[in-house]
């Protein structure tokens, strides 16, 4: 890498300097990865375990099981690759390939994923929740790693944690708004939003339509930040001994663990709840499009909250708001009496949900940098590869507990009638569960050690962390 900055083709294609600072148009287009990003995983939490279960061959157990196994198999699938982009020589630098490969894949997962047959096999489900995984882990560790690479001052680290969660939740309301469109009196191409095999295909030319679209701006427009250079590239054994003395990376573990685990549990049973407890199962779609608009309209107010206060603090706050609303959920009637105040209660949950995912990321980058001053090396992709496999491992792992428990309370989704203890122990685990570690959670948060003039100290201190205005 030279210390010219780039001109022509060489910048379109972000080959440059280490001091190359990013422009705002170069932010959004890096993170605009996160539409794709959020397209993948919320169908793979909230809506296929629950569409599988109810219209193909797949026991509820079976899905849980495969589920749970995916994310294990992440154990090694993102290491590895957050490993191998840290080590990656190309012109287009060491995340862009990456990127492009992810998305080149998610176009055949996404396929697969979204087409199931109704005799679709657990053995089916198995092999194409791997390769989907596999795409999804392609596409975001760079991503995400690449984002601690392009600044590392305390504001502009809040303002890109902002940036990915705002284009996250545009990614959340196109993919959730589609089905409210299509069955709406403007398009009326489907009698309603519910998600049925039909509507879900449609969902996957989504996604597939998306990759590339989502992905292509970041590799033509954004720069490739600051990358370590290959006469100090990090090898697989400098891993633990950066994580053995991070300390603030442990805390974040913690709190990662406890809100993913929490979301597991109330991604994998959000359906179940609208479609046996509520009765609003073609609603689904609607409600998280209007979980998004909240979220949408205040994460411009979280990222100037995390930028001015701690924003461990802010997290915290918002993920203990989040958790407190949803046992309200319980006094809501069933049908369409039950519509509006779920409304209301989403709008106010999604708000402060926005709260708990806007520093997020900046948090973890912070723990990079601690890591960064007392080891003297950079080992961004293998730390936000293990940011993806806590997440995945532990919403499959909540999503599996909350299978079981309901298998347990004797709650089958496929039925379509349920006794009153069934519904009453799908809505206990749809919202003590979550509620439970979400407090958790922000327990943990509240006493994060890294805060604004801490992380100061570190950047002055880390050979690895420079500054890039934006």
């Amino acid at each position: 890498m030279t210390d010219e900055r780039p001109t022509g083709a060489r910048a379109m294609m972000g080959q440059d300097s280490r001091d190359a600072s990013p422009g705002r148009p170069q932010l959004v287009a890096w993170s605009l990865g996160s539409i794709i990003g959020t397209m993948m995983l919320l169908p793979l939490n909230a809506l296929i375990p629950a569409f599988y279960a109810k219209n193909t061959a797949v026991t509820l157990t079976e899905v849980g099981l495969v589920f749970l196994i995916a994310r294990l198999y992440d154990a090694v699938a993102d290491p590895a690759i957050g490993y191998l982009s840290d080590r990656t020589t190309s012109p287009l630098g060491r995340r862009k390939p990456w990127i492009l490969a992810g998305a080149t894949l998610t176009c055949v997962a996404g396929w697969l994923m979204f087409n199931p047959t109704s005799s679709a096999s657990m053995a089916y489900l198995m092999a194409v929740s791997l390769l989907f995984y596999t795409a999804y882990s392609m596409l975001t560790v760079p991503l995400t790693a690449w984002g601690a690479e392009l600044t590392s001052s305390y504001e502009q680290r809040s303002f890109l944690s902002g940036l990915l969660t705002f284009t996250g939740v545009v990614g959340l309301l196109l993919f959730m708004g589609l089905p409210v469109l299509l069955s709406s009196p403007l398009l009326p191409l489907f009698p309603t939003a519910e998600i049925t095999p039909p509507m879900l295909k449609l969902l996957g030319w989504l996604v597939i339509i998306g990759a590339p679209l989502c992905t292509l701006p970041a590799v033509i427009f954004t720069p490739r930040g600051h990358e370590t250079p290959a006469s100090e590239k990090v090898e697989l054994r400098d891993l633990w001994p950066s994580i053995r003395v991070n300390p603030p990376f442990w805390w974040f573990v913690g709190a990662y663990l406890m809100s993913s685990l929490g979301y597991g549990v109330y991604y994998a049973t959000t359906y179940m709840f609208l479609d046996s407890y509520l009765g609003l199962a073609d609603r689904f779609p609607l409600i998280y499009s209007i979980a998004a608009v909240a979220q949408i309209v205040t994460i411009p107010l979280w990222t100037r909250l995390s930028q001015r206060f701690e924003r461990h603090h802010i997290w915290a706050l918002g993920i203990a708001v989040f958790g407190l609303v949803l046992p309200i959920r319980l006094l809501l009637p069933a049908g369409a009496d039950g519509f509006w105040p779920l409304v209301a209660l989403t709008l106010v949950g999604s708000a402060f949900n926005a709260a708990s995912q806007v520093p997020q990321m900046a948090v973890l980058a912070d723990c990079v940098d601690y890591a960064a001053a007392r080891t003297g090396k950079s080992l961004a992709g293998s730390y936000y590869a293990a940011q993806q496999f806590l997440l995945k491992a532990s919403l499959a792992g909540g999503g599996a507990a909350a299978f079981l428990a309901l298998q347990v309370l004797g709650y089958q989704p496929k039925e379509q009638t349920h006794t009153a203890a069934s519904l009453s122990g799908l809505a206990w685990v749809h919202t003590a569960g979550p509620l439970c570690l979400f407090l958790a959670c922000a327990v943990i948060l509240w006493g994060f050690p890294l805060n604004r003039r801490r992380q100061a100290e570190l950047r002055a201190a880390s050979p690895a962390a420079e500054t890039h205005p934006a």
